[in-house]
Formats: structure tokens, sequence, C-alpha cells
């Protein structure tokens, strides 16, 4: 019989295939919605990137944070890419911001990094990422078609190859839930739980631990602006998406 175990860090291998899941899955909030009201005006630019919570007041929940980057240059390094050795069935549970179309056309930023212990003292892995895009033709509708991919991964399977070794095979799965009220928005949440066994090398036990890893995605729409959280907690992808979007509507 396996042994299953609670954990509190997630071996390198399994940590860096994880990192590099969640910013391919950046697409998959999808839950309950409110109709869109009143949208805010074009954005340029420079509004969307100030739209996005400053350096500054992130680094009170996080222990880590990149430099805010473009779209553009999200696409351009591979950070929507499910990097190599990952794999899963249906192909949609990696596969989800193609929903979106040719990302290196689209206008916006994207922030991320790791919160830190105390902010999710409960979670084994601690990425997030916020990030604004300018939807032409509505982000309602961009949002409809991520939600219909995600819908095929209501129970799925994943497949880490780092090499040297045999594959870590585990289970992944999204699960809409209710999404935060956001004024004249409509709002999407799901939670992503991946289940993996892993081997911890530095130890004398060779049964394998299940870890299993949450993080909470959410989605925003108003107008062709895009809000796009991923979190480990549901109150912090709550506050995420409602901070960016009430600095959007500051800036309209």
């Amino acid at each position: 019989m396996r042994k299953k175990r609670t954990v509190v860090t997630l071996a390198a291998v399994a940590l860096a295939a994880l990192t590099t899941l969640f910013l391919a899955g950046n697409g998959a909030a999808t839950a309950g919605s409110q109709e869109a009201a009143a949208a805010p005006t074009k954005f340029s630019n420079e509004d969307l990137r100030q739209m996005l919570v400053p350096e500054s007041e992130q680094r009170k929940t996080a222990s880590s944070l990149q430099p805010t980057i473009t779209i553009a240059e999200a696409v351009a390094t591979g950070q929507f890419g499910t990097g190599p050795g990952i794999s899963s069935e249906p192909k949609a549970c990696l596969e989800m911001t193609s929903a979106l179309g040719d990302l290196s056309r689209v206008e916006g930023y994207m922030q991320s990094g790791e919160r830190s212990q105390g902010a999710a003292p409960e979670s084994l892995q601690r990425y997030f990422m916020t990030a604004v895009f300018q939807i032409p033709g509505g982000a309602s509708t961009a949002i409809d078609k991520v939600a219909k991919v995600l819908r095929t991964c209501s129970a799925g399977t994943i497949r880490l190859d780092a090499g040297g070794g045999e594959p870590l095979r585990g289970s992944i799965s999204y699960a809409e839930h209710e999404a935060p009220a956001l004024n004249g928005a409509r709002t999407f949440a799901s939670a992503l739980t991946t289940i993996l066994p892993w081997t911890d090398s530095s130890s004398t036990d060779t049964v394998p631990v299940v870890q299993e890893c949450h993080a909470q995605l959410t989605l925003a729409a108003n107008g062709d602006l895009l809000i796009w959280s991923v979190e480990p907690t549901k109150q912090l992808a709550v506050n995420s998406v409602r901070t960016v979007h009430e600095r959007a509507l500051a800036l309209s």
C-alpha cells in the first residue's frame, strides 16, 4: 500500500515543473459569472502596466518577485510553455492558453513570483502570477473560449520526465467554484489540484510520498480588459483580482 504524508517542501524537479505548469495553466480560471456593465475605455500601454500592484507593495506578501514584463516578452521567453518533459492527458490540461490565440500580438503585462510562507502557510507551492491583457473584441469572449477548454480537464493525468529516472506520473484536475463579485465585471474562478508521487533522495525512506498541490485561478473581464490571477490561496486570488480591477477602473 502506498504511504501518504504531508510534506513541507517539494523536490526541486517537481517544483520547477509545477511552476511551469501553473504558468501554462494561467488561462484556466472559470466558474460563476456576472454580466459586465459599463466597460472601461481602451487602455494605453502605460495604463496596463500601472494596473499591476507596484513591486514595493507586492514584496509585503512575496518572498521573491520577478521583474514585470510585457505579454510579448513572456511569450518570447517561454513563460506560457509547458516546458520539456511535461505532458498531460487530455492535452487541454496544459494547453489552455492556446484558446486566446497569438498572445505575442496582445498588449499587456505579467508579474510573477513566490508568496511568503506567512502569506500562504498551508501551501506546498506558493507561486503566483498576475497578468493584464487587452483583448481586441472583448475579454468576455476570451473567457468563454478558455472555459470551454478547461472543462475537458475535470480529471486528467500528468507526466513529468526530468531524465535520469522513471517519469513522475500523477493526476491534474480543475474544479469550478464561486468567483468574486466585481463591480461591472464578469468573473470566473477554478481550483487546480495536482497530485504527484515523489521519493525523497535525501531520506532512507524509499516509499513514495504523495504530494498534493493546490492553486487558485481567477479571471475578470470588463470590456477588452482581461485580468488573470494564479495564487496559492483563494483569498490571495480574490485580493489580487479585486485590487487590479479597482486600479483599472481608476484609470478608465
